[in-house]
This record gives C-alpha cells, sequence and structure tokens, in this order.
C-alpha cells in the first residue's frame, strides 16, 4: 500500500506536469474547477496527540497531488475547541466546500449542531474518528478500531502465556467519550481479556474494568498519568501490575511518568498506539513493550481517493459497512523493539 501511495504522488504530479505543457486554461475555467474541487479537512490540532501533525502532514501532500483546492482547519482537543470545529465546519461549508474530510474532536458536538442535516448535498468523509448516530457521513477511512484493540490484547496474552505463570495482574487506560474509537479498542480488547479476567488468570487489583470505569477525561499524557496514579494505589509501595493495556502512546507514557515516579525502574508489559517518535524512543529504551502502526500514509490516501471518487462519482470499494456507512481500512502492524 505504501508503494501504491508514493506511485500515486508521482503519477500525478507527473499528469500534472503534461498537462500544464499541453494545454491553457481561462481564469474562469480555473474557478470552476476551484469549486468543483474545493475540500475542507477539519483536525485536531496534535497538541494533546501528536499524530495529529503526521495526518495533516500526509493529507496535505496527497490532496495537493490529487489538484484538490484544499482548505486546513485545526482546534485544540478540549470542550472549547469541539465547538470550535463546530464554527470552522459551519465555515467551510460557508464558503462553498461540498467535500469535508472529519476527525472530530466531540462527534456529539457535530450532532449536536444540526450542519450536516441542513446541508446535505455535502459529502463527509470521516477520517479515522468515525461520527455514530448519523446517516449523513458518506464513508470512514480509519484503521479497525476494534482489531486494535483485540491486537493490543492478543499481545498481552501471549506474554501471560509465555511465562507459564498461573495469573497475572493488569490494569486497563482507555479514552475518553468524545471519541468513539476509545470505547471500540476497550471492546475489542475485552473480547479476548473478559474470560481471562473472569476466571481470575489475569487480576484487576484496582477493580476498574468496565469502560465508565477506565476511560479518561482526554486522551492526554496528564490524564493517561493521573488514571496510572489512581491504578497503582492499589498496589503496595514499589509494586505496579505485570501489565498494563495502554490504549495510545500518550496513555503509555502517562503510565510510564507515574511508574518512574512511584518509584518503578522494571517496567512492566506496556501496549500503546500510533508509533509515535515518543513511543518509539520508549520502546528502544524497554519502557514500552509495543505500539501499533495504523500506516497513516495508507489511510490518508484511503481517504483522498474517497474524495476523489465522490467527485467523479466512481465507485469505492469498501472494507465493510458500519451503521450502513461504509469504511475503508488501512491495515494495522505490531510494533516491538526488533522493529526499529
Amino acid at each position: 500500500m505504501k508503494k501504491r501511495f508514493f506511485w500515486l504522488l508521482a503519477t500525478i504530479m507527473m499528469c500534472g506536469a503534461m498537462m500544464t505543457g499541453l494545454t491553457s486554461c481561462s481564469n474562469s475555467d480555473n474557478n470552476s474547477n476551484n469549486n468543483q474541487n474545493k475540500v475542507a479537512v477539519l483536525l485536531p490540532d496534535g497538541v494533546s496527540l501528536a499524530r495529529w501533525a503526521t495526518d495533516k502532514a500526509n493529507l496535505e501532500a496527497v490532496m495537493a497531488a490529487y489538484g484538490f483546492n484544499t482548505a486546513f482547519y485545526v482546534a485544540p482537543e478540549t470542550p472549547e475547541g469541539a465547538m470550535q470545529q463546530v464554527d470552522q465546519l459551519r465555515n467551510a461549508i460557508n464558503d462553498g466546500a461540498k467535500y469535508i474530510v472529519l476527525t472530530a474532536i466531540d462527534y456529539k458536538k457535530i450532532n449536536e449542531s444540526g450542519l450536516l442535516e441542513q446541508h446535505p448535498d455535502v459529502k463527509v468523509v470521516c477520517h479515522d474518528r468515525i461520527i455514530l448516530d448519523n446517516p449523513h457521513i458518506a464513508y470512514i477511512s480509519s484503521a479497525d478500531t476494534k482489531e486494535v484493540g483485540r491486537t493490543q490484547a492478543q499481545f498481552l496474552l501471549n506474554h501471560f502465556h509465555s511465562t507459564g505463570a498461573a495469573s497475572m495482574t493488569i490494569e486497563i487506560l482507555e479514552g475518553p467519550l468524545t471519541d468513539v474509537n476509545a470505547k471500540d479498542y476497550y471492546e475489542g480488547a475485552m473480547e479476548l481479556l473478559s474470560k481471562y479476567i473472569d476466571s481470575g488468570k489475569l487480576v484487576v487489583k484496582s477493580g476498574k474494568k468496565e469502560y465508565s470505569q477506565v476511560k479518561a477525561d482526554s486522551w492526554s499524557i496528564a490524564d493517561g498519568k493521573k488514571d496510572m496514579k489512581d491504578r497503582l494505589s492499589s498496589y503496595g509501595a514499589g509494586e505496579c501490575p505485570d501489565m498494563i493495556l495502554a490504549a495510545t502512546d500518550n496513555q503509555a507514557q502517562g503510565a510510564i511518568e507515574a511508574l518512574e515516579e512511584a518509584g518503578i525502574t522494571k517496567m512492566p508489559i506496556i501496549t500503546g498506539q500510533d508509533n509515535t517518535a515518543m513511543a518509539q524512543a520508549n520502546i528502544k529504551s524497554g519502557k514500552q513493550t509495543m505500539t501499533i502502526d495504523k500506516n497513516l500514509k495508507d489511510m490518508a490516501y484511503n481517504t483522498a481517493m474517497i474524495i476523489n471518487s465522490l467527485m467523479s462519482n466512481s465507485p469505492v470499494h469498501a472494507s465493510q459497512s458500519i451503521s450502513n456507512i461504509p469504511v475503508v481500512y488501512s491495515k494495522i502492524t505490531v510494533m516491538t523493539q526488533d522493529s526499529y
């Protein structure tokens, strides 16, 4: 898929250069084409989760390669940022964008705004984060979020079985309710972990197992650290769980900071997601055990491909559908020390 992405960029750019040499367009033609290809991309600003800066760069490259007239909007992942994103969506639609790429900061705020219902001619593609309970979404471009959770859980179970231990301790750090994906990660993981927890083979000493008990206030490192400190209060001095199901690299970093402050020098098995530079450094140093790479270049390619197909009214080969909305998945890859 990565080869296809770069081949696509090269091919489109080459074709664009050839067409520039062969033809000329009037200003009115250019304006008409720009209006037809007007795309708005709305993303979190990358302060809370560094990966959004990577998504923005990837989307900028592939949107430019397709020749779309693209405007980018970013907002912080805060309650205020969620309302700012609603205003950005309204402004983008009023500015004439007929195609919207949207990573919702708080999907409920998007739904409550009624903007998508008021503008049914606008085609919306969810990038990475799914918007629930809204039939006005055209497509979803994402990774299989439940499979991410299952993959993290299977990694932990493989470790558990490899030790031959009768039981091990585990704690769970998940994401906020504002992101639908967070609960999907949890549900995917618990499909595999629940029976081990129920049988006592995996012991959650904090007693926090339900999503309502393990969700964070945000995806920030600070909230991950706060939640890990809370879990450690169920352990004795110098003790920590054998394994930590951390939904993302931010939760993993928060857990590491809390563990280090508690005087833990040998880190437990810690999962993650997003393959950030921070996680790569943690994995290389032995502080974090694994992360999941969601192939963000492929995801950006899929998003732009969907937009192009909507513009040309051509079919998209979806992986499956969620609530009758077709989804195109990028692949996921487990990354460990051996990966770098």
